[in-house]
């Protein structure tokens, strides 16, 4: 037998190439998801579920809930910052982008703060 005959290392790079497209493909989606939203904070909540997996969650009055996550794809990197500046009972115009998706806890996330409306 030839070392011609293993074809397990294109099998490997296939699967490595496979997966980079669909890692591509789903940040392509979930950006194109980009909508401005009208939400009033209810309740906001810092969840861990271990000691360095936490994740900042806002939930309005309508029932809905959202993630605040920083997000390369996104070029969002002050998911602190913008958590502290919502406020519960105040009403915000937010970016956001993605689906509530139960199976995985996936929430929409919220990119940004366009405006606070005052009543």
């Amino acid at each position: 037998m030839s070392r011609y005959d293993d074809n397990t290392g294109l099998w490997g790079c296939g699967l490595i190439i496979l997966l980079v497209i669909g890692a591509l493909v789903f940040g392509v989606v979930k950006l194109s998801t980009d909508r401005v939203e009208t939400i009033t904070v209810k309740d906001k909540e810092r969840v861990c579920s271990g000691a360095s997996s936490c994740q900042y969650l806002v939930w309005d009055t309508d029932g809905e809930v959202y993630e605040n996550a920083d997000t390369i794809l996104a070029g969002k990197f002050d998911s602190s910052t913008l958590y502290g500046a919502l406020e519960e009972g105040h009403t915000y115009r937010v970016k956001v982008n993605g689906w509530r998706i139960p199976l995985f806890s996936w929430y929409p996330n919220i990119l940004s703060i366009e405006s606070e409306i005052t009543k």
